[in-house]
């Protein structure tokens, strides 16, 4: 199914898109798109998830569980209560996303990209974090416990859960 098809079954109200595919995006114009509260266990989105740069995405409460989403431009895209836990996002790219109260537990998030992003309330447990970025990001009462190899650097922390399951306080750096 191409991008257009998805969008009019979306507009139908239909939300489970289960296995489906995206085999073309070609809908340039498009400034956004809504996918909210939909349904893509065992979907292939990677064209939909790459060629989306400059495109707001809302997926606030979608179920993303365990897709293959390396290299996403999730670019100021809506992703509040979305279930991404274990999913593959290396090298994604999620400046000035939305992910409040997210799902990314044992996510692998591999040289993924959190600049000025909220992840507040998100949940990060035994996620895989090497090599990724969380500058000037949000992470008021996330959870990390279990993640490794974080690396939070100009990160907001307040009431952090952090790997060793201590929680901190820390004001973003200037």
């Amino acid at each position: 199914m191409n991008v257009e098809q998805l969008l009019r079954r979306y507009d139908t109200g239909e939300r489970d898109f289960t296995g489906v595919e995206i085999v073309e995006f070609r809908l340039r114009h498009l400034t956004e798109i809504n996918l909210s509260g939909s349904d893509f266990r065992y979907a292939n989105l990677q064209k939909l998830v790459r060629y989306t740069e400059g495109i707001k995405l809302n997926l606030s409460c979608a179920n993303l569980r365990g897709l293959n989403l390396e290299y996403a431009h999730f670019e100021h895209a809506n992703l509040q209560k979305a279930d991404l836990s274990y999913t593959d996002m290396w090298c994604a790219a999620l400046h000035s996303a939305d992910l409040t109260g997210a799902d990314l537990s044992g996510a692998k998030l591999h040289e993924a990209v959190f600049y000025n992003v909220n992840l507040s309330r998100a949940n990060l447990s035994g996620a895989h974090l090497l090599d990724t970025h969380f500058d000037y990001a949000n992470l008021t009462e996330a959870n990390f416990k279990y993640a490794r190899k974080v690396n939070f650097g100009n990160a907001y922390l307040q009431d952090t859960i952090m790997p060793d399951g201590n929680i901190i306080n820390v004001s973003r750096q200037v």
